[in-house]
């Protein structure tokens, strides 16, 4: 069964980097004529071999190798291509040792968070006492990256030391978990190209999820769709690639970049499944090496807000002004808290690593990681946004640290927002959310929402106050309006879904919701003493006029004979039918049953029909049977009515 890996080299120029990728793979990474014309590296390069897994007899490693150049000027390309590897293979000449772009190499390599690492110390047999070189080479990596990584001599020419690299190649990589499938799949593009009859060819490494023919892609930073018509993984057509992978993908709905269209190119990212928006801010943790880079002064100067930089991300980079949450000056070796505000939008997710350099390309200055894909400007200072970044600077990996400080901040999150925003799969989110429930630091509410508990708690307990204080308020009140009480709980309930399923747990607490109106099941209706004569004369009045009331102005002609309209209203003891027309509750249902009885004997009537029958006028008649159409009770058809079926 195979196993996907990707390696990565890394060193100066010259120390022998494509020779030694060439005598392990059997092919030669430098592609360009250019290159093979200037024995320099200038692009990526890319190569394949198999190794045996140790102890098995059947599993093989399939392992794509990423040739990087070593050359100063470019780095940038250096940079877009080592971003996904599982170990990175350091070369250092025997004869030449530490130099410059070795620095600055092993600089990228831990700024993206790279842990394995051999040391291939090539052109061994040029120099007369490996031993010794050995040995300094050592020292030289004493508290960095490399510090106790296996160094192993090696000759490309003479195959001296290839058996033991191959080795210690395969011993490393059976130590190490397989690239992580967390069902987003991503692939940062470092080739893009347009075969004659062909259309689009994309390659890239494969990282976050399965990816098939037919899956739909959305490209980052254009947002544009596509779908996957064939893949290659070194040549060979897949029907399926999987994280690890040196991949190829045919899109042929997405064209190649060209100025002035959109479309797809080197530095673009292809991602799966459904993922969040690109964004133009987000906060991180920058970190600068104490080391020096020699003959690099930028590397020396200080980090300040506003700095521009680029930020590289994936196989791309883009222009970006960084700000720190204070008058901070980050000088080597130092770390903060900052946001990056960039000129395009990226597509990140928590946990991600980026290298930032000098704007002119000349300088690595450091490095960082994601704490906050998608951020606001607002606030960045604040004491609570910089609490909850720096819980996650201190375990940016931690999946449960990771969902309890977007509880925390957020109080009310839908699942999405963090399987969009978190490299986790639905499973592991899943998984993490019912720990925590368990541990009553989160509230599940249904299935796509979750809350963090004493928030949600308290806010609970605000709203059954401030429900049961407008009972106290206004006894003669059915309940208080849900607007109401939403608008007393302010910006809480500017949450999309919170206010709906704040309801909801509300009315599996002894309350009850309806018709915008909420109140709790102990509550009953109070009529204040000043308004029981009140509402005793317009109950009197209206039922001695039966189907021929006076006006409801003349039944509110003081304060209190509005108020206990009011209440009569509410409690259905009078019936309003329009501004002009108020009927007593006992007549509004003895005209219902005459109604009824009418209509059933007839089988239709008309309203004139009805008004004779009930002996009122047309000013009565005509609202009262729009309220009957209204409540269910008739039916109108034309200039008749008839009676709707009872709901048994």
């Amino acid at each position: 069964m195979p196993r996907n890996f990707i390696i990565g080299t890394a060193g100066h120029i010259d120390h022998g980097k494509s020779t030694l990728v060439h005598t392990l793979t059997g092919t030669n990474p430098d592609r360009l004529p250019e290159e093979q014309e200037r024995g320099v590296t200038i692009e990526l390069g890319f190569a394949h071999f198999s190794l045996p897994v140790p102890q098995t007899s059947n599993d093989t490693f399939e392992i794509g190798v990423v040739d990087v150049p070593g050359h100063a000027d470019f780095v940038n390309n250096m940079v877009a291509g080592v971003g996904s590897i599982d170990l990175g293979i350091f070369i250092v000449a025997a004869d030449d040792s530490w130099m410059p772009q070795s620095e600055e190499h092993l600089q990228i390599l831990t700024y993206l968070g790279i842990k394995n690492f051999i040391v291939a110390l090539t052109k061994a047999d040029l120099v007369d006492d490996l031993e010794f070189v050995t040995e300094i080479l050592a020292d030289d990596l004493q508290g960095t990256a490399l510090e106790g990584a296996p160094i192993v001599p090696v000759s490309a020419p003479t195959g001296l030391g290839m058996d033991e690299l191959k080795e210690t190649i395969a011993r490393i990589l059976l130590e190490t978990p397989a690239p992580r499938d967390f069902e987003q799949p991503r692939l940062a593009v470092d080739r893009a190209f347009s075969p004659k009859g062909v259309g689009t060819v994309v390659t890239g490494t494969l990282t976050g999820g399965v990816l098939s023919v037919g899956t739909q892609l959305t490209a980052y930073p254009s947002g544009l769709k596509t779908h996957v018509r064939s893949i290659q993984n070194h040549s060979a057509s897949l029907e399926q690639a999987v994280p690890g992978m040196r991949t190829a993908l045919n899109l042929p709905d997405l064209p190649l970049s060209a100025k002035g269209k959109k479309g797809i190119s080197r530095g673009h990212l292809l991602v799966g499944g459904s993922p969040g928006e690109a964004t133009l801010e987000i906060d991180v943790e920058i970190t600068r090496s104490h080391r020096p880079i020699p003959g690099q002064k930028g590397t020396q100067r200080p980090l300040k807000s506003n700095h521009r930089i680029f930020v590289h991300h994936g196989s791309g980079r883009t222009q970006a002004r960084v700000l720190f949450p204070e008058e901070i000056v980050l000088n080597p070796g130092d770390t903060s808290i900052a946001q990056l505000r960039f000129d395009h939008p990226i597509h990140a997710l928590a946990g991600e690593r980026l290298v930032i350099r000098e704007l002119s390309g000349e300088a690595t200055l450091a490095g960082a990681t994601v704490l906050d894909p998608h951020p606001t400007r607002r606030q960045f200072r604040s004491e609570e946004r910089q609490g909850f970044l720096h819980a996650r600077a201190e375990a940016p990996d931690d999946l449960l640290v990771l969902i309890r400080t977007h509880l925390e901040r957020d109080h009310f999150v839908p699942t999405n927002d963090l399987t969009q925003s978190l490299p986790f799969s639905d499973a592991e989110i899943k998984t993490a959310l019912k720990k925590l429930t368990k541990a009553n630091e989160v509230i599940a509410r249904g299935e796509k929402h979750f809350a963090h508990a004493p928030y949600w708690k308290e806010l609970v307990k605000k709203s059954s106050k401030a429900v049961q204080d407008y009972h106290a308020s206004h006894p003669d009140h059915v309940g208080m309006s849900t607007d109401v009480l939403k608008k007393n709980l302010g910006t809480a309930t500017a949450v999309p879904g919170l206010f709906d399923s704040l309801l909801l747990q509300l009315a599996e607490k002894n309350f009850k919701v309806a018709d915008n109106i909420i109140c709790h099941n102990s509550h009953s209706l109070e009529l204040p003493p000043e308004l029981e004569a009140p509402a005793a004369e317009i109950l009197r009045i209206l039922d001695e006029a039966g189907l021929a009331p006076p006006l409801p102005a003349e039944l509110q002609a003081t304060a209190n004979h509005q108020a206990a309209y009011k209440f009569l209203s509410r409690t259905r003891q009078i019936i309003p039918l329009d501004p002009k027309v108020t009927l007593g509750g006992k007549v509004f249902q003895n005209t219902i049953d005459q109604v009824r009885a009418f209509i059933e004997e007839h089988g239709q009537a008309t309203a004139s029909e009805l008004r004779q029958h009930l002996d009122t006028s047309r000013k009565v008649i005509m609202p009262l049977l729009e309220r009957l159409d209204r409540d269910m009770i008739t039916r109108r058809d034309g200039d008749f009515r008839t009676l709707v079926a009872r709901q048994l």
